[in-house]
């Protein structure tokens, strides 16, 4: 992912020509920080400059539901754009950097910086890959093909082995299973011959 730098001179340009009243500056926000609840009047759109934030939905049971992750340069609570309240919740899982925009300041940037807006798009795209890639491994009824179809989504076709960005716990979380579970899927899949294990290095045999 990109920076936020290019809106962050995109927003000091509009701000120069009087299109917009402020330029939002960085936020800085503790890990565990709950951002936004669900529901909640939505006022802004959320850009990560640093860190990592894990959006959320409580299900009535009280459990809570992960959706995916949003890392640096991406944005998150982009429904407020054009919803009155926000669909999710969302927790930095990390110290982090944000930026906060106002929903009206963000659509008068994606007005007048067309390249920003298809970038923009672009971001939202792969997000939304990303959560039904996560919504079709979830339906996967087997602990022991839920994590291999895992490990299959992030190796790229053209090698055998990745190195896992994440630990067992937040892979846990994604594909909503016990981290114990995950960990037992892949020891069995080392067992059978499917794959090698070096830590968050896993190759494929």
């Amino acid at each position: 992912m990109e920076s936020l730098d290019n809106y962050m001179q995109a927003l000091n340009r509009l701000f120069e020509q009087g299109l917009i009243d402020a330029v939002p500056s960085l936020l800085t926000i503790k890990s565990g920080e709950i951002i936004f609840h669900a529901e909640e009047p939505a006022s802004s759109i959320f850009g990560v400059q640093t860190g990592k934030i894990q959006l959320v939905h409580y299900l009535e049971n009280g459990h809570m539901s992960h959706q995916y992750a949003v890392h640096s340069g991406a944005w998150f609570g982009e429904d407020g754009l054009f919803k009155s309240a926000y669909q999710n919740s969302a927790i930095a899982t990390q110290p982090s950097q944000i930026i906060a925009i106002p929903t009206q300041t963000f659509l008068t940037l994606l007005r007048h910086e067309p390249e920003l807006s298809l970038t923009f798009v672009g971001q939202l795209t792969e997000q939304l890959h990303i959560a039904k890639t996560l919504m079709t491994l979830r339906c996967i009824r087997s602990a022991y093909d839920r994590v291999l179809a895992y490990l299959n989504t992030v190796t790229a076709v053209s090698k055998r082995t990745v190195v896992l960005d994440c630990s067992l716990k937040e892979i846990a979380e994604q594909i909503c299973l016990a981290p114990e579970v995950v960990s037992r899927s892949l020891r069995k899949l080392q067992d059978n011959g499917v794959i090698r294990r070096n830590q968050r290095k896993i190759t494929f045999l």
